[in-house]
């Protein structure tokens, strides 16, 4: 499986606009719906990096994140514990799709996994 490098800011992109607003809205990000997609996943791309424990507290994702700092960097990780939905909606994570095997792995942005590390993996 080959993996393509992405950030979370791109990862966002693909979203569409309706999405950003209820993202938005649960993660405590002031943006109001007449905005722009440009200036939401700014702000939401802001947000997540400027308060990376806050999000995962409050999508209460604290222990299922520590699964994908403790992989390498841009190691997939296929056994996802329950839970796993939150960090595809809010596109902490990325799917990845293997044709060989026919199992879905899951892939943390590199970025993120470096912000959320700090406060997850004991030293």
């Amino acid at each position: 499986m080959s993996i393509i490098s992405f950030t979370y800011h791109s990862n966002l992109g693909i979203v569409h606009k309706e999405s950003f607003f209820r993202i938005a809205t649960i993660l405590g990000v002031s943006v109001s719906k007449s905005s722009d997609k440009p200036y939401m996943i700014e702000k939401i791309d802001s947000y997540v990096k400027s308060n990376p424990i806050e999000v995962l507290e409050k999508l209460c994702v604290k222990e299922l994140a520590q699964e994908f700092v403790k992989a390498c960097p841009n190691t997939s990780v296929v056994k996802a514990p329950c839970r796993i939905d939150t960090l595809k909606m809010f596109l902490l994570v990325s799917v990845c799709y293997d044709k060989k095997t026919r199992k879905e792995s899951l892939l943390m942005v590199d970025e993120l996994r470096e912000l959320f590390a700090p406060t997850l993996i004991p030293s």
